[in-house]
């Protein structure tokens, strides 16, 4: 008896076609080669393409998924390597709001101080939103 070379049976359709379609390509090409067709060994065979198949898609899904928790991992990790700067930044540009408020008021412009303390409390508030969407899984 020699040995046969083992061929993943999934990988002889495609996997949008019907079964039908499948079973009848099978059969054209079993009368092809002027064998006889076995509808029960075609329906065994085709069950066993079935299985393959859901078992390298469920295959592909896992990857996909661990693929995913891992860029999701190292967004995480840059987000955390970046959190220094910007905070830094932040600190930076809060600081600029407060000498503008600062002056406002030294020139007696408190409707000038109070759009700025606006403005300052809209951008900690657009960061406090920001910092909340990247703290969320």
């Amino acid at each position: 008896m020699t040995a046969q070379p083992t061929v993943q049976l999934a990988a002889t359709f495609d996997q949008f076609e019907s079964a039908e379609t499948r079973q009848a390509r099978w059969e054209t090409a079993a009368l092809a080669t002027g064998r006889e067709v076995d509808r029960n060994a075609l329906r065994a065979y085709m069950a066993v393409a079935d299985a393959e198949q859901l078992k390298l898609a469920e295959s592909w899904a896992s990857s996909v998924a661990s693929a995913d928790v891992e860029i999701r991992r190292l967004k995480a990790r840059i987000r955390d390597l970046e959190r220094p700067a910007v905070e830094a930044k932040r600190a930076e540009i809060r600081t600029s709001f407060i000498e503008l408020i600062a002056q406002a008021e030294q020139d007696r412009d408190s409707q000038g101080a109070f759009d700025v303390q606006c403005l300052l409390r809209e951008r900690e508030e657009a960061w406090a939103a920001e910092d909340a969407t990247h703290t969320t899984p």
